[in-house]
């Protein structure tokens, strides 16, 4: 029985995502956001939860995927078409946001295959989730920030995190809020400032979302010199 409750929660993960698409359809984009990041959170802990009490299985990652496809990758693409580039090539555009999401999983999957599911410090590539929560917390800054370049804003946004879910740029994992070393104590603050600010007014969000996807950018600088091996996941 205790298998099949992490599954409950890639469920919700599924109907945030749907629920998400009814509001983009009556062009409600700030509701449909943040059901996004709600599906998020339900994703994390699936995961978590499911190596805790050890019934990880491949069903459950499989469908995990297939949700992750839907809830992080069609739902974003629609809401940013909706409403932002509403023309031939940007459809084009929104798919390549999706394409690169399924590409991004199916290279998880297979290195979780190769690795026996061992978790390694960083991410390669940006995940799909936070390429997703990126994507439509941008909607909610352009719906209090007004821009005439909203649009060709959106279009590079959709390319820069595309190409970063596809790219092998290292991207932390959860921050370890029992950690003591220097940049342990970085990632603890730059969460909790993310969460302080977003209470504060939730049009914080995007750039902080925008700095960690930037992060994996700024790691590969510095460490494009380096011989440091790190375990991927």
């Amino acid at each position: 029985m205790m298998r099949f409750i992490p599954n409950t929660f890639t469920v919700g993960n599924l109907f945030c995502g749907f629920l998400a698409l009814h509001f983009i359809f009556q062009g409600n984009y700030v509701p449909a956001a943040w059901l996004i990041v709600l599906g998020a959170l339900l994703d994390k802990m699936d995961g978590r939860l499911a190596r805790r009490i050890g019934s990880d299985s491949q069903f459950g990652i499989q469908f995990d995927s297939i949700v992750d496809v839907c809830t992080f990758g069609i739902v974003p693409a629609t809401l940013i078409y909706q409403a932002h580039l509403q023309t031939p090539w940007g459809l084009g555009l929104a798919f390549v946001f999706v394409l690169c999401g399924a590409i991004r999983l199916a290279r998880f999957n297979t290195l979780s295959l190769e690795e026996d599911n061992e978790r390694g410090e960083f991410y390669m590539g940006l995940t799909i989730p936070t390429a997703a929560i990126c994507l439509t917390q941008y909607a909610v800054f352009v719906n209090a920030w007004q821009s005439p370049h909203a649009t060709p804003l959106a279009a590079l946004l959709v390319l820069l995190l595309g190409f970063l879910m596809v790219s092998r740029f290292e991207y932390d994992t959860v921050p370890n809020f029992r950690g003591t070393s220097f940049s342990d104590r970085f990632k603890q603050l730059y969460a909790i400032s993310t969460i302080g600010l977003t209470i504060y007014d939730s049009i914080f969000f995007f750039p902080m979302s925008l700095i960690f996807v930037f992060s994996g950018v700024y790691r590969w600088i510095f460490r494009h010199f380096s011989d440091e091996v790190t375990q991927h996941a």
